[in-house]
Formats: C-alpha cells, sequence, structure tokens
C-alpha cells in the first residue's frame, strides 16, 4: 500500500508540475487555476488515505504557511500566484523527499520537507538561468557603452558578492590549515557557492537594465489580469491617487481603464519560473537533493 501510494504521488507530481509549465511557458503565462488546485486537493486525497493524522497535520501546516508567505510576495508583484499554488501543491503531494531513482551519493540526512529542496534548488537553477540569458545583451551593451552602471549601483553588488567571496575562501583555507578537522567549506562546495554569489552580483549590479528589458509599454487590450505592472515608470502622483498595486488583479485593471492614460508598463518580458521547478523536482526525485549531496562533507 504505502509503495503504491508512493508511486502515485510521484505520477501526480510530475503529471501537475508539467502541465502547469506548458502553460507558463506556452499560454503567455497563464495557467488554468483548476491545475493548482486540482494537484492541492490530490495531495490533500493522498494524505488522509495514509491514515497517518500526524503526517496530515504536518503537511497541512507546511502546505499553509508556504501559501500564507507566498500570498504576501505573491501580492508585491515577486512572484507568480500560480508558482505560490504549485509549491503549496508539492508540500501536500509529496511531504517527505522519495527515495531517488538514481542515488547520487549518501548526503546527509537532512530533516526538512521536499518542498524545501525543491524552492532552494530551483531558486538556484533559476539563477543560473537567469545570468545566462541576460549575460550576452547586457555584456554587449556595456561593450557598446550603452549600458552604463553608477557607483551606487555597484557597491552593493561588489559589496555582497565580495563579502560571500571572502566569507568562502577563509572558510575553505581552513581545511588546509586545520587538516586534521573536518572541513567547515570544502573545496567543491566554496566553488559552488561562490559561482552563486557570482551570478546574484551580477543580477544585481545590472537589475535596472534587466527589469527595463522585461517592461512593455502595452495598450489596455493587451493588459491580462495578474500582469505586474512597472509602478517606478508612472508618476507617482497617479499611482497615488489610483492607490495602485504591482499586481493587477480586477479592482486594479478597472483603475488603470479610469486613468486616461494610452499604454503602461508592464512586465510582459518576465522569464516563466515553473520550468525551474519542474527541473529541479525531476533533479531531486531522480538523484536526492543536491543541497544534502553538496553538504555532506
Amino acid at each position: 500500500m504505502e509503495l503504491m501510494l508512493g508511486a502515485v504521488r510521484i505520477a501526480s507530481l510530475l503529471a501537475f508540475v508539467s502541465l502547469a509549465t506548458y502553460f507558463d511557458l506556452f499560454n503567455k503565462k497563464n495557467v488554468p487555476v483548476f491545475i493548482p488546485y486540482a494537484m492541492i486537493a490530490s495531495g490533500i486525497v493522498l494524505n488522509v488515505a495514509t491514515l497517518d493524522f500526524g503526517a496530515l497535520v504536518s503537511a497541512s501546516i507546511v502546505a499553509l504557511l508556504i501559501a500564507a508567505v507566498g500570498y504576501v510576495v505573491y501580492r508585491t508583484g515577486q512572484i507568480g500566484g500560480a508558482d505560490v499554488l504549485v509549491f503549496t501543491g508539492i508540500a501536500l503531494l509529496m511531504p517527505a523527499p522519495p527515495s531517488p531513482l538514481i542515488p547520487a551519493g549518501t548526503g546527509m540526512a537532512f530533516n526538512y520537507p521536499f518542498v524545501f529542496s525543491v524552492f532552494v534548488v530551483s531558486g538556484f537553477v533559476a539563477l543560473i538561468g537567469l545570468s545566462l540569458s541576460y549575460a550576452y545583451p547586457i555584456l554587449r551593451g556595456v561593450s557598446s557603452g550603452r549600458v552604463k552602471v553608477s557607483l551606487a549601483q555597484a557597491a552593493p553588488a561588489i559589496l555582497l558578492s565580495g563579502t560571500y567571496l571572502a566569507t568562502v575562501f577563509v572558510l575553505t583555507q581552513m581545511c588546509a590549515v586545520f587538516p586534521g578537522n573536518r572541513c567547515v567549506v570544502s573545496t567543491p562546495q566554496g566553488a559552488v557557492i561562490s559561482l552563486l554569489a557570482l551570478l546574484a552580483g551580477f543580477l544585481m549590479l545590472f537589475k535596472d537594465e534587466i527589469s527595463s528589458r522585461m517592461v512593455e509599454w502595452v495598450p489596455y487590450s493587451r493588459i491580462d489580469e495578474e500582469d505586474i505592472v512597472a509602478l517606478d515608470l508612472l508618476k507617482p502622483s497617479l499611482v497615488k491617487r489610483l492607490k495602485l498595486g504591482p499586481v493587477l488583479t480586477a479592482a486594479e485593471m478597472g483603475k488603470l481603464k479610469k486613468s486616461g492614460l494610452k499604454s503602461f508598463p508592464i512586465y510582459k518580458g518576465m522569464p516563466a519560473f515553473l520550468p525551474y521547478i519542474l527541473l529541479a523536482v525531476i533533479v531531486i526525485l531522480a538523484f536526492g537533493d543536491p543541497l544534502a549531496i553538496l553538504f555532506s562533507g
């Protein structure tokens, strides 16, 4: 019974996340709401079927926390509503990490929900994907002089990346200075952390340029519900008068329609995030938690 439920969980997880990803990529990032809702409902049914009240309560608490925190972040325009619901569905469909299909290493037995691994790994993959997507056009713009960065823009990125790199260097050197002790951060771990720090610094350094590439001025007829509006490109007096929020609900769209503007700055070029979630799910199911493997010592 347990093996069958495990197989159903994995199959359902892959099917729902794949379907949501398809719509995220090929339906203008509009994921039909029935997909994540069906995912959440399936997770609840499977948890009830286990007859494990403790596991049911634990998974429900994690899912509620994700939904609550995710909603707050969603209202700021930092993440899509479908992404929040999918993460909530993952928390219910796969409360605990299953045994990987092809174990890549022993790793550490981290006692945290499967969805946490998916969230972190998808974030890392997105960091790499976004950096690769924008590296060439931005560096080309820098070389041509079109893209410029002020000292005020560069300082936070340099400080953040520099702090991480310096900390990682010191921690990795402890392995050489104290060879008899267990390394705090090994050389491979330090290399991965340093790469992520550099990529994060790159995105932070050119965040204004990246944001401008995502924004498109469009007429009202091309605006969709749950689009993100670039409030910083509108007059502050207009934003204050209309009490506009970044996420365009039906109410917010009604305000835009009455604003008298002919076009609006909308983040039409925001990258889809669900493909990164799907990739993280596949990697973790196939090889295990990369975090546990990386920090296994």
